[in-house]
């Protein structure tokens, strides 16, 4: 097949003129003018922006400080943690409730002492008169008196009651600390997960930036082939588009790259600037694969189901509590009192009513008593129906939790399965799709292949490049996944140190 006149005019720029079989001097004008504006539009797109493996100079974040900085320092966690201090207040507060009530009292009187024999309840506001006899008529003479006392009251025992107190605020402790290592494991997985998405993103706009790199140099070669007149102006024109489509996906994974970095400042409290992703441990995923964290015994203790079964725990222990609430309760009492009075021990006024500031009397008083409210049966019975149900609710709600976590360790087991599958072929791709491009190549430089053969195979070098690092992205996010639902994020981060 004869090979076609590259240098033909009709080629640079078809239906121009032409006189006698050759282009005229108007034509020949356009044509150089053309030529010479392409460059000059190929250049106004801008140089080639510095690589982003620039950034990683400085010292990048490992995983695991990463990790240690979210659960030292997110709200959630914080949050957590100060209720766990309550918790351990509320246990002294409940320990304090068998200190018996001790209270002192003093009072001074001044007023009339009319007495007279009577049955009343006092309802805590009548006001009594002692050691007075009635008299046959009612005076208004005044006297004054004082009385001490002091007043002990203990509860020697509630038959248990003071034991599920006990154990119902240790239940609740428990609850609050399941609650923060269930968070501190959950921020944990995010993190893992957000920086997984900043090393994925930092390597694709480290393709991007490689596309682009071999877009500026197609470029320039095909400009310089186009002013010598080996190539057609068009293949400038396109080469230049290529350029610039290469340039807005490097923009949009640059962007990508920098929210995943606030993504991360945001569970660390550090400033972006500082965020650079440490891609040392990549060379540990085929040993991960062949150790993926998680065994039946320690998905037993997941933090999820831990902090569940806390709560029915804890609903048992209320329970407890509210049977003993209602059984008798014994009192040991005591009391000592000392009084004095400006009335003689004749019923005769003292008129000087200093006389009764002064202790001229004292006694004491000792004994046991016992309480029983005898409707406590029906009130205790009710409260038991009320939480019973909350106490089944939160069974089931841990049987859930448990079959939730165990179907996303199938999915994540299926999900490894088919990224291992798809992580073993894609080098077969990669491979093939360079090999294409540098043919490519060498075939356009020889006038072999035309601009669009050349683009075809750069796009599917780029596509290739991507579909690598995402499925290497894939083959860690199974691992992670799997070791969220098996419980085996810490066995993990411990293997990557």
């Amino acid at each position: 097949m004869q090979k076609e006149n590259l240098r033909s005019p009709s080629n640079l720029c078809p239906g121009v003129l032409y006189e006698k079989g050759r282009p005229s001097w108007l034509t020949r004008l356009i044509v150089v003018a053309f030529i010479a504006v392409i460059p000059v539009l190929a250049q106004g797109q801008g140089k080639v922006p510095a690589s982003p493996g620039d950034s990683l100079k400085l010292n990048p974040l490992s995983l695991n400080k990463a990790i240690e900085l979210a659960v030292q320092n997110y709200p959630s966690i914080l949050a957590r943690q100060a209720r766990v201090r309550s918790s351990q207040a509320s246990i002294v507060e409940t320990r304090d409730h068998r200190l018996p009530s001790l209270n002192l009292y003093e009072q001074i009187d001044g007023g009339t002492s009319n007495n007279l024999g009577s049955a009343y309840f006092s309802a805590g506001i009548v006001p009594s008169i002692s050691g007075v006899s009635a008299r046959p008529e009612n005076l208004g003479t005044v006297s004054s008196g004082n009385v001490g006392v002091a007043y002990l009251q203990w509860l020697l025992t509630n038959f248990g009651g003071f034991k599920a107190e006990m154990n119902e605020a240790y239940s609740r402790l428990k609850v609050d600390s399941m609650d923060v290592s269930r968070e501190q494991f959950y921020i944990a997985f995010v993190v893992l997960q957000s920086y997984l998405d900043l090393i994925r993103n930092y390597e694709l706009s480290l393709v991007q930036w490689q596309n682009l790199q071999r877009a500026d140099t197609i470029r320039s070669a095909i400009r310089n082939y186009v002013l010598s007149g080996l190539r057609p102006g068009v293949d400038s024109s396109l080469a230049a588009a290529e350029y610039s489509k290469a340039r807005l996906n490097f923009l949009d994974i640059s962007n990508q790259f920098s929210q995943s970095k606030v993504q991360l400042s945001l569970l660390t409290a550090l400033d972006t600037s500082v965020i650079q992703p440490d891609l040392n441990n990549g060379e540990l995923l085929l040993a991960s694969i062949t150790q993926v964290p998680g065994t039946d015994s320690s998905f037993s203790s997941h933090p999820y189901l831990n902090y569940y079964r806390s709560i029915y725990e804890n609903g048992l222990a209320r329970e407890q509590l509210i049977r003993r609430s209602y059984l008798p309760r014994v009192y040991v009492l005591g009391a000592g009192w000392i009084k004095g009075s400006s009335i003689n021990t004749d019923g005769s006024f003292d008129k000087d009513l200093s006389s009764g500031l002064g202790y001229t009397r004292s006694n004491y008083l000792a004994g046991v008593g016992i309480t029983y409210d005898l409707f406590n049966l029906r009130r205790e019975k009710d409260r038991i129906n009320v939480q019973r149900f909350e106490t089944e609710a939160a069974l089931h709600t841990y049987e859930q939790q448990k079959q939730s976590l165990a179907n996303a360790n199938l999915h994540a087991s299926v999900d490894l399965s088919t990224a291992l599958a798809k992580f073993n072929e894609i080098p077969i791709q990669l491979g093939a799709a360079t090999d294409a491009y540098r043919q490519r190549l060498t075939q356009y430089n020889a006038g072999l292949a035309n601009i669009i053969d050349l683009t075809n195979a750069l796009d599917v070098l780029n596509r290739a490049q991507i579909d690598m690092i995402n499925t290497r992205n894939g083959v860690w996010r199974a691992i992670v996944q799997k070791a969220y639902a098996g419980n085996g994020i810490y066995q993990l981060l411990s293997t990557l140190k």
